[in-house]
């Protein structure tokens, strides 16, 4: 009777970690936007608030190495503070999507399927008058709001 038992037990400890990664999963996704226009509020404020905490949350860093990390940090950092004049959600390019699903060396860490673009309230970058903008690729996964990165295919931290 005890291996049939100590089997139970087994099975139990094994079913109550699955139900706490499930629910760790799911605690961890309240609180992120559902909808479009919560993924732009949220973006909005976490720009205007200086808020990395809440980029930190939205990014999904699956398959990102320490170098990719530092990057994404850096860049998002680079906005944070400053005053926005527009914020946009748009069904991303398929041809570009096509473009890098292909791509030799690199992967989405997520599916993608819109972008987000974030217009800054300053003087123009160049000689054709375009703002300063910062682009994200975005998708759902658990049934909110992240953005997604291109990592490298292979593992090697050298990204």
């Amino acid at each position: 009777m005890r291996p049939v038992r100590a089997g139970l037990l087994a099975w139990c400890v094994v079913l109550a970690a699955v139900c706490l990664t499930c629910l760790a999963g799911r605690a961890a996704a309240d609180g992120l936007p559902r909808s479009e226009d919560e993924l732009k509020a949220t973006v909005r404020a976490a720009i205007e608030t200086g808020d990395y905490a809440t980029f930190e949350q939205l990014v999904f860093w699956n398959g990102a190495g320490k170098i990719k990390k530092r990057v994404v940090a850096y860049q998002v950092r680079r906005g944070l503070g400053r005053q926005i004049r527009e914020i946009s959600v748009a069904p991303f390019d398929e041809q570009t999507l096509h473009e890098l699903k292909t791509n030799q060396r690199h992967r989405l860490n997520m599916p993608v399927t819109h972008e987000l673009r974030v217009v800054f309230d300053e003087p123009p970058v160049n000689d054709a008058g375009m703002p300063p903008t910062s682009v994200f690729l975005v998708g759902k996964r658990d049934e909110v709001y992240r953005i997604a990165l291109m990592v490298r295919k292979f593992d090697d931290d050298d990204d």
